[in-house]
């Protein structure tokens, strides 16, 4: 009998999932542990390895369509079994992330319009006397809010014996105009931040869609500005040591194809300092604090669309060597796409480094539950006073954000 594949949970804030290409193809042999796809979360693009043996009998949601996590989004089996219409009908896949019906409205990002999906505007026709009329629960939802009649869709919808699905009763909804004469029932998220002032373009502007990453970060930066409250600290640092301990460092390591970054030693720094002060590793979780056993120091890597943060674990038992090539290792895959779930989790410190763009000093947002990031600006020289005389040294300003309710002041 036809086990399911379903839409996996690959990160902790993933409420739907995008396949952004199947690996293998109806018909193949496919083996517990075998690669089987590529799903784009909010995150990252992750791997998919199946837990089943068997032959991939069929592909309910294909390449770039969205689904709810546990949906079931392959069948597989027996070389030659049947599959069955009403395992077919389970997973209704999107051509772009959409709130589950049953989600709450301030957990889900919203939707863009799928526009490549839209068939051109004729009238639709009449369906046949006595059709059967099959519906998902999500499209007859839509088809409530938005007024209209599913007995001009009964037996001609896109799912399994012309079962109607979300993706049919919003081609329809789009056609004939109505969801922008409802107005939005406004969620909780949007009830507690300012409102979205909208602008108008120009003829000249170009206008964008954000990216399923670019409307996740932009949520979660909203939140935590609006509900952790900030506090920053900023220092100079004087990078002369550190700067010679480097040269030397590289010099011994230059046989072995290692480079030591400014980045490497800080973010060594940090695992340290935070192992050293218990009372500000630690993050604020309502009504208790969470102590973190070990220095899990996340590095912000910038993407074309967005930002990921690639997690570095028990920073503080590592060796500078080590956290020079895993920080390498995990910044190349994290802009290949290729990171796995573990290594974008578990952070309890981040490191946002811009001083290689000349940016001299900033402050940046805190990832919750995190108690605090650090913002490192470039290094200059700097006149400054040695020994009662003026002299050039190279300076680094840092400025670490602070979640108040983790650590109260110093």
């Amino acid at each position: 009998m036809a086990e399911e594949l379903v839409m996996p949970r690959l990160s902790d804030t993933m409420e739907r999932g995008t396949v952004a290409r199947w690996l293998k193809a109806v018909g193949d042999t496919v083996h517990a542990g075998d690669v089987v796809a590529e799903i784009e979360t909010d995150k990252a693009t992750m791997e998919y390895q199946s837990d089943l043996d068997g032959v991939l009998l069929q592909i309910l949601v294909g390449d770039g369509e969205t689904a709810d996590l546990g949906a079931v989004i392959a069948l597989v089996g027996e070389a030659g079994e049947e599959v069955p219409a009403a395992a077919a009908a389970v997973a209704e896949p999107t051509g772009e992330s959409a709130p589950a019906a049953d989600a709450p409205a301030e957990q889900a990002a919203p939707a863009a319009p799928a526009v490549a999906a839209v068939p051109p505007a004729v009238p639709e026709p009449a369906a046949a006397a006595g059709a059967p009329m099959k519906a998902s629960p999500i499209a007859r939802k839509i088809a409530d809010e938005n007024g209209l009649d599913l007995r001009q869709l009964a037996g001609r919808g896109s799912g399994p014996d012309g079962r109607i699905v979300r993706a049919d009763v919003e081609r329809l909804v789009e056609r004939q105009g109505r969801r922008e004469d409802l107005p939005p029932a406004p969620s909780q998220a949007a009830r507690t931040q300012a409102p979205v002032i909208p602008a108008t373009p120009a003829g000249d502007d170009e206008v964008a869609e954000l990216s399923k990453m670019q409307r996740i970060i932009a949520r979660r930066m909203a939140e935590s500005k609006s509900t952790v409250p900030h506090f920053y600290l900023t220092a100079e640092i004087d990078m002369g040591k550190a700067i010679e301990l480097r040269k030397e460092l590289n010099a011994a390591l230059e046989p072995e194809g290692v480079k030591v970054s400014v980045n490497d030693l800080i973010i060594r720094a940090s695992g340290l300092a935070l192992r050293d002060n218990r009372p500000f590793h630690r993050s604020f979780m309502g009504d208790h604090l969470v102590y973190h056993a070990h220095a899990n120091v996340g590095i912000a890597v910038a993407l074309d669309d967005g930002l990921i943060v690639p997690v570095i674990r028990a920073v503080e038992s590592k060796t500078l060597r080590q956290v020079s090539v895993e920080a390498r290792d995990l910044a190349e895959r994290a802009r290949a796409g290729t990171l796995k779930q573990p290594e974008i989790e578990g952070g309890t410190f981040t490191v946002s480094n811009l001083g290689m763009f000349g940016v001299t000093q900033f402050g940046a947002i805190i990832n919750p539950p995190e108690p605090g990031i650090l913002a490192v600006g470039a290094t200059v020289k700097r006149g400054v006073e040695r020994d009662g005389q003026l002299v050039l040294r190279p300076v680094m300003n840092v400025t670490l954000s602070v979640d108040h309710r983790a650590a109260s002041g110093a």
